[in-house]
């Protein structure tokens, strides 16, 4: 008989408390005893093949359930990572921190996230507003502040390089080129801006007020800080190395990065200095260290915008991402970092994943899907025909001001019909296929890690077109067709200007051995050799910014220069020809080529301006 009573009492239990049975668990429903094997599974697979090495934190119910190192912070060395010591880069994941302070600012009343930032700033600040709309805080933290995404002037391999987070701002101000409020177009230096005003209203260096109003108030210390901008930080001492994938298996060393606009992504430490964070941000009874008020914490996780009902958005500068239950967080990447985090308030778990690889989606990815898990519920069957949303799409996020806005216009997102309620999404060289859970909002239903970085997209229509694709990270408008054919013409001016050039030396040799004294084709020849001259040094302007983004923009200068005095040679040098056509009588065939080649300089002329391939 007494062997009844355990199990009776145990069903009661249930009965009392039916969320015992899944308390301890992930809240993808892997039963916490077995997370660690999980986890060990996951890295056996991917560490010294795809992943250098990981640290991975999950945290449960106030308490650290798994703290575990994988793989090299030294692969030359053989130094193993360690996740009590390891310190990495955290990139983006030190935006949190920001949009922690605001809100304790707001809380205290020194700051109103519907305000002018202009208020808090400095008189002519922002140089290169292009709207009369007020940028708000509140658009800085929902990244709707309408700034193009510059990427000169914000990392750099040389510390010796940054500088103050003001003279930084200044330096680095991107154009704006949406109206505030409207677009979400990611922005590192909203975040920093943002960063900045906290140091202009408590009157001390950002870096000091996060670790007296963050850091400290901590139950444990922690050695995480701005480096190098924090002059007390000791964090560079266990520093793993960073490291690029060069092949399976193969690593090669990256660059540290270094950035003046540091509350956007200058923090450096371990996985257990942000385990620290996300307990504070998960307390048991609702009051967080880090806030006076408990609704001060219930409402930074509020959302305060999404792109449609029932989709996930931003809150208060954490990204939401729909696991099995509604999970905040924050990415991060710099050039040789990656990271994640990611929290589930209503079952206070978070998973802490920071990796010493750029670009690294393995762990940052799919391991943090594994452990929260994918909400794909369908919540009708009546949904339109897919054919409706295929297309090509430019993300919001992109350069408009400078040379790479062509490198921009590239990335582009296509997507076409799968069947009658799935869709294939293609971008990067990589594809998914997505389902289609209610009107117009699709969930990834299978595909390569990167589109994890995405996992539902909604399609807007207007009067039965389609005008913006969004994610819950930014926005993708159609391909216009006037992007369309000007790439297409930049390349058809570009191949025959450079075809004519090599030919001249061919064309030369023939007149030696012919011995012919014609003159008549000198200034072609100059307008060939000027148009080459001009296509290969914007080609090493680009090469030289892809293969190493971590730049001043100051480094261009003497090639933009060049550039215009390229231009402008050989302008002369097409009036010259236009004078040549019009004087001399020649053949049909010859009359053709040569027209021909002016009508090439004018559209690649035309193709470079609008590029903003001249600066």
């Amino acid at each position: 008989m007494k062997s009844f009573i355990f199990p009776i009492i145990f069903i009661c239990i249930l009965l009392v408390n039916p969320f015992l049975a899944m308390a301890a668990s992930t809240p993808s429903g892997i039963p916490l005893e077995e997370v660690e094997d999980v986890v060990d599974q996951f890295a056996s697979e991917h560490i010294g093949q795809s992943t250098v090495g990981a640290s991975i934190v999950i945290v449960k119910d106030g308490e650290i359930v798994l703290a575990k190192g994988y793989g090299q912070g030294d692969v030359e060395n053989n130094v193993p990572i360690d996740a009590e010591t390891s310190v990495f880069e955290w990139g983006s994941i030190s935006k949190l921190f920001v949009y922690i302070a605001v809100m304790q600012l707001v809380e205290e009343g020194k700051l109103d996230l519907q305000e002018d930032v202009r208020t808090y700033l400095p008189e002519g600040f922002l140089t290169r507003l292009h709207y009369d709309e007020p940028i708000t805080i509140m658009h800085l933290i929902n990244h709707q502040a309408g700034f193009e995404d510059y990427v000169f002037d914000l990392g750099y391999s040389d510390k010796a390089l940054v500088e103050s987070l003001e003279e930084g701002l200044k330096r680095s101000e991107p154009k704006q080129i949406y109206p505030p409020g409207e677009v979400v177009a990611y922005s590192n230096y909203s975040n920093a801006l943002a960063g900045y005003i906290v140091e202009l209203v408590t009157e001390q260096p950002f870096y000091e007020y996060v670790h007296d109003h963050i850091f400290s108030t901590y139950d444990e210390p922690v050695e995480a800080a701005f480096v190098p901008n924090d002059p007390t930080s000791t964090v560079e001492t266990n520093k793993v190395n960073g490291y690029l994938p060069a092949g399976v298996g193969e690593f090669i060393e990256g660059n540290p990065f270094y950035v003046s606009i540091y509350p956007a992504g200058g923090l450096n430490g371990t996985a257990l200095d942000l385990a620290q964070f996300a307990l504070a941000l998960m307390p048991e009874d609702g009051e967080s260290p880090l806030f006076e008020s408990e609704s001060t914490l219930e409402e930074l996780f509020t959302q305060t915008y999404a792109p449609t009902d029932n989709f996930p958005g931003l809150a208060h500068g954490f990204w939401e991402f729909p696991g099995s239950q509604r999970t905040v967080g924050h990415g991060g990447n710099t050039a040789a970092f990656s990271s994640h985090f990611q929290l589930v308030p209503d079952e206070r778990f978070g998973v802490i994943v920071l990796t010493n690889q750029g670009g690294e989606l393995h762990f940052t990815q799919e391991l943090m899907t594994t452990l929260v898990g994918l909400d794909t519920t369908k919540t009708t069957s009546s949904l339109p025909d897919t054919s409706e949303v295929s297309g090509s799409f430019q993300q919001s996020r992109k350069m408009d001001s400078s040379f790479i806005r062509l490198y921009y216009s590239l990335l582009m997102m296509s997507i076409e019909p799968h069947d009658n309620e799935s869709i294939v999404v293609s971008f990067g060289g990589e594809s998914a296929i997505y389902q289609q859970v209610q009107p117009y909002v699709y969930v990834l239903d299978e595909g390569a890690p990167l589109f994890l970085t995405m996992p539902y997209l909604y399609a807007q229509m207007e009067d039965g077109e389609l005008v913006k694709v969004s994610s819950s990270a930014g926005d993708y408008f159609p391909n216009s067709w006037m992007n369309q054919a000007l790439l297409i013409l930049l390349v058809v001016s570009c191949l025959y200007l450079i075809i004519a050039a090599l030919t001249i030396p061919v064309a030369f040799l023939l007149r030696k051995i012919r011995r012919s004294n014609k003159k008549s084709t000198k200034p072609f020849i100059g307008l060939h050799l000027l148009s080459f001259a001009l296509i290969v040094n914007v080609g090493i302007m680009a090469f030289r910014m892809l293969t190493d983004t971590a730049r001043r923009f100051s480094e261009f200068y003497v090639q933009i220069g060049l550039n215009y005095v390229l231009l402008l040679l050989a302008f002369l040098f097409f009036f010259f020809c236009m004078k040549r056509i019009r004087r001399e009588k020649t053949s049909k065939g010859l009359l053709f080529l040569r027209i021909l080649s002016l009508v090439m300089f004018v559209l690649l002329a035309s193709s470079l301006i609008y590029w903003r391939m001249l600066g």
